[in-house]
């Protein structure tokens, strides 16, 4: 994972100087010391920031302020407030205002390590949240560049992502139905081949291949369907007979794309969740995105098996 990005705020010039100097000899965190929340807001702008640090004293920085100014300008970042001995307890505030963590100088035997593995924690948790949506952007962007369609649905058969080529196939708008049930949506489907092998795929949990006429849109779908834990994940095609013109094979097309990029993607952003869960522990922000990955790396996997296993056309003639 590398070092971790931190600004340490603070007014006093002592503070920063021991924080630069006492942090990165705790835990692998680059630390740029800053006078003010103004300079902190002016680097969050300008570069990636993984924790910010704020040494609250009742002299000095006002540790709230810049928890709220950081807050109404990147949510998502983690903000740890260091408060002073001096200094009246602004815990209860902060938590308000969705602090990540909270250390009092003067409750800890070493604090500066204290806020070193405060900072480290956090910082890389947010790195690993940071990476898992970056591979979720690739994911998304190699699936809208093939031309079959596919979607995928939850357990509960919830519409969770289409991708264009199949907005554009089954005549409906993503923002849509997505969070909407499949069969809600759909209503012709129920009862056809549609309905019993995508019920038959999810509790085998074994991928379904079939073609299907759809009568409301008038139209014939060469479908393979590949189950997991979390739902079900659908590529489809439309086809009119076996002498029709093949279009080009997407699915390789698609194997190619993600066997190159993604899989590696995948394997190195592996390597830095387990690095962070070997020093933060099993935080929920870092199991989620384990989790994530777990489903992104099943999807791909079925993906390729699906442009593996596909049929020829002289073998759909033979069918």
């Amino acid at each position: 994972m590398g070092e971790l990005n931190v600004l340490f705020v603070s007014a006093h010039q002592r503070t920063r100087a021991a924080a630069e100097r006492a942090l990165p000899e705790h835990a692998p965190l680059t630390v740029t010391a800053l006078s003010s929340a103004a300079d902190a807001l002016d680097v969050l702008s300008e570069q990636a920031v993984d924790c910010i640090a704020v040494a609250h004293a009742t002299d000095g920085t006002d540790g709230l302020r810049l928890l709220r100014l950081v807050r109404d300008t990147d949510p998502a970042v983690p903000v740890v407030v260091y408060e002073t001995a001096d200094a009246d307890s602004i815990a209860s505030d902060a938590i308000s205002l969705d602090v990540t963590d909270y250390v009092r100088d003067d409750e800890e035997d070493d604090p500066m390590g204290a806020l070193a593995e405060a900072c480290h924690d956090a910082a890389a948790s947010y790195r690993a949240e940071q990476d898992v949506a970056m591979l979720n952007d690739l994911a998304r962007n190699v699936y809208e560049r093939i031309t079959d369609g596919f979607f995928a649905l939850d357990r509960d058969w919830r519409f969770t992502y289409v991708n264009s080529a199949a907005e554009e196939i089954l005549e409906v708008d993503a923002d849509d139905v997505i969070g909407e049930n499949v069969w809600d949506a759909f209503p012709g489907a129920v009862g056809t081949d549609f309905y019993t092998e995508y019920h038959r795929a999810m509790a085998a949990q074994e991928p379904v291949t079939f073609r299907e006429h759809f009568r409301p849109l008038e139209k014939t779908f060469e479908v393979r369907a590949f189950p997991s834990e979390d739902g079900l994940s659908v590529h489809f095609r439309t086809v009119v007979d076996d002498e029709d013109v093949q279009r080009g094979d997407h699915l390789i097309e698609l194997t190619n794309l993600l066997s190159s990029d993604l899989l590696e993607s995948i394997d190195v952003l592996r390597e830095d969740l387990e690095a962070a869960r070997a020093t933060a522990g099993d935080s929920p922000e870092l199991v989620s995105a384990m989790e994530s990955l777990d489903r992104m790396e099943s999807l791909v996997n079925y993906s390729i098996r699906l442009a593996s296993e596909r049929p020829t056309p002289g073998e759909r003639e033979r069918e």
